[in-house]
């Protein structure tokens, strides 16, 4: 067993780590540190994504009015409000969003009239009365981009036809489908 050192001689002849123990202590704060920092910088984004996220596109909707008549272009619908974000167009409200809308349709004719309520050329009317002297319906349609939702209302007696109370609303029901402004 000459050649065999004692264990406590060994340990002087072992060579030394790399770095020292406040050098690894240093660069694994360090790297902490850096992390830490990028949590930070995900949770900072992540709660900014959800305040613009939160702000709800605003709501298509649109109230118009309709006592005058004219013979040529039948009942004129106006808007009593010019920040409306739906607008009326060759006597029709134009349709910008894809999607469901509430159409609530209101008036007291002066006499008998048939009224229909379209929204698209060559399609079926969404709304057909006939001999009716006042209306007072609400219905959910589903309307796309460039639809145009108008009034079509017929009597026998042009002349001396008015409508009182005559209103047509109508209400995106689910923001965030297609729009197109």
């Amino acid at each position: 067993m000459e050649g065999v050192q004692p264990l406590a001689e060994n340990v002087g002849n072992t060579p030394r780590p790399r770095f020292e123990k406040s050098k690894l202590l240093l660069v694994a704060s360090a790297i902490q540190g850096l992390g830490l920092l990028l949590c930070l910088a995900y949770i900072c984004l992540h709660f900014h994504t959800l305040r613009v996220c939160e702000v709800p596109p605003p709501i298509q909707s649109i109230k118009v009015q309709f006592t005058k008549y004219e013979k040529e272009k039948g009942f004129i619908l106006t808007s009593q409000n010019k920040d409306d974000i739906m607008k009326v167009q060759n006597n029709s409200v134009i349709i910008n969003c894809d999607g469901f809308y509430l159409i609530s349709l209101k008036a007291y004719f002066s006499q008998e009239v048939n009224v229909s309520l379209h929204y698209r050329k060559g399609q079926r009317p969404l709304l057909v009365l006939s001999k009716i002297r006042s209306v007072n319906s609400i219905m959910v349609a589903s309307l796309a981009f460039k639809d145009k939702v108008y009034l079509n209302v017929t009597s026998t007696f042009y002349d001396s036809l008015y409508a009182n109370g005559g209103e047509l609303i109508l209400i995106h029901q689910n923001p965030g489908e297609f729009c197109a402004h």
